[in-house]
C-alpha cells in the first residue's frame, strides 16, 4: 500500500539525517573519538525513554571539554531520535580503528506478519552479517522487542 511505503521512506530519510549528523559530530571532536567517549550502549527500552542532561556546549558558546561536547552530542542525538521516529532510540559503539557503529531503532507498526497481524522480530546481528543483513540487523545487546526495526551504519572518523 502506497501510504506504508511513504511512511517507510520518511523513516529512512530521518534515519539518514540522524546518522549523518552524528557522523559529523564525531569527526568534529577527534580527541573524544580517540578517547572512546562516543559510546552509548543502552538497551532499546532504556534509550527510548532516557533523558540525558546537556551542557549546552554547541549552543551556548560555553568553554566545554571534549568529554562534555561528546556527552552533549550523544544527548542531542538521542533526543532527536526520540522525537523524529516513533519509539525512536539509538545505540553507538566502536572506536576510531574499526569505526563507530550507529544503530537507529524505531517502532514500525507495519512490521507485522501479514497472515497473523502480529509484530515481527528483527534479525539479531551476528559476526557473519554483512551488507544489507548487517545494515538491518539489531544488536542482541539492544534487546529490541517485536515490531522494532533497526538501521545500522558505520563511520570511521
Amino acid at each position: 500500500n502506497a501510504l506504508s511505503f511513504q511512511k517507510s521512506s520518511v523513516a529512512v530519510h530521518r534515519i539518514s539525517e540522524l546518522t549523518g549528523d552524528m557522523s559529523e559530530k564525531i569527526r568534529a571532536n577527534p580527541t573524544a573519538a580517540k578517547d572512546g567517549l562516543y559510546v552509548y550502549t543502552a538497551t532499546y527500552s532504556t534509550a527510548k525513554s532516557a533523558t540525558m542532561t546537556s551542557n549546552l556546549c554547541r549552543t551556548s558558546g560555553a568553554d566545554c571539554t571534549t568529554t562534555q561536547i561528546a556527552n552533549d552530542d550523544i544527548s542531542a542525538w538521542l533526543s532527536k531520535s526520540q522525537t523524529a521516529l516513533p519509539g525512536g532510540a539509538v545505540r553507538l559503539e566502536g572506536d576510531v580503528n574499526t569505526g563507530f557503529n550507529m544503530t537507529v531503532m524505531y517502532q514500525d507498526k507495519d512490521f507485522v506478519d501479514i497472515a497473523t497481524g502480529t509484530p515481527q522480530s528483527s534479525t539479531s546481528c551476528t559476526s557473519a552479517a554483512a551488507g544489507i543483513a548487517w545494515r538491518n540487523c539489531c544488536p542482541a545487546a539492544a534487546a529490541v522487542p517485536n515490531g522494532v526495526r533497526c538501521y545500522r551504519s558505520n563511520v570511521i572518523p
